[in-house]
């Protein structure tokens, strides 16, 4: 399901997380366009967003959007910044994220090194 509609975007907010909140603004609208919008409330997509120029087709993402799927090895960073912060706060690791990182990433590697020598 998709929706056109003539936009304008409003002022961007960062979020901590790096992430952005869009937010637009549209002239009147059908009750058919609110009910379609309504529709996808919560759903993935693509947003192609273009200031009065001509959009091409080969613009147009053909794969899904995932934006509330992390890759794995983005949520073990995330997870390992969690525990940087919990061992910085308790003071037992002092120093960068940067070097706490590659500290426990090289630990995890060698681990499965090891596995392979079996």
């Amino acid at each position: 399901m998709k929706i056109t509609l003539p936009v304008q975007l409003q002022p961007i907010s960062r979020r901590k997380d790096r992430s952005v909140l869009l937010k637009f603004e549209t002239r009147e609208l059908y009750p058919e366009e609110v009910l379609t919008m309504m529709s996808m409330e919560g759903s993935e997509g693509w947003l192609l967003f273009s200031s009065n120029d001509d959009i091409k087709e080969e613009e147009i993402p053909e794969a899904n959007a995932e934006l509330e799927s992390k890759s794995q090895s983005q949520r073990i960073k995330a997870v390992l910044y969690k525990l940087y912060i919990h061992e910085s706060n308790k003071g037992t690791y002092l120093g960068t994220f940067e070097n706490y990182y590659k500290i426990k990433t090289e630990k995890y590697i060698e681990h499965l090194k090891s596995k392979l020598d079996i």
